[in-house]
């Protein structure tokens, strides 16, 4: 992701952080390494433009609607919005009980047959606030970022094949 002028690529915020350089693209001496604290995207500034640094090493993927997270812990269910064999995004809404711990297992639920992956041990890696409206009306959705910990053979396996059977 790239963007002319010193914000962040992703979100668009203005407010960056100094960070210590991390890629040979910081290293160059017209640059400077950031990260964005709004939605803690990394990023190298260079003269009139600022490019996103990716730290995935899984390409992202959406799934359809009918997929979910859900939380056993809390007995939530949150929406995906990408999602790799490393890691994924969910939304969650603001009202919901907050997450308590950074470490924590997930299920993906498919919604059209019941099946799900159970108990997927994940860490918490970021979290921001966003404002959606709908129909005229605001709500605050926060946003987790998580990757996956520790996956055993099985459940790398299931992974992949659903990404591969339903990634859109």
């Amino acid at each position: 992701m790239m963007a002319f002028g010193r914000k962040c690529p992703a979100c668009g915020g203005k407010n960056l952080i100094d960070r210590a350089p991390n890629s040979w693209l910081a290293t160059l001496p017209t640059a400077r390494s950031c990260a964005c604290a709004d939605c803690h995207q990394q990023l190298v500034l260079l003269a009139t433009f600022a490019i996103g640094v990716e730290q995935r090493r899984f390409p992202r993927r959406r799934l359809p609607s009918f997929f979910l997270v859900r939380i056993p812990a809390t007995n939530q269910y949150a929406r995906i919005k990408n999602i790799s064999e490393g890691g994924l995004c969910f939304d969650l809404d603001y009202n919901a009980l907050p997450l308590t711990r950074r470490s924590l297992r997930l299920d993906l639920y498919n919604c059209n047959d019941g099946s799900s992956l159970e108990q997927i041990p994940a860490e918490i890696v970021s979290t921001s606030e966003q404002i959606v409206e709908n129909n005229g009306f605001k709500t605050t959705v926060l946003n987790n970022c998580a990757r996956f910990v520790n996956l055993n053979q099985a459940q790398r396996k299931v992974l992949a094949n659903c990404l591969v059977q339903y990634a859109i």
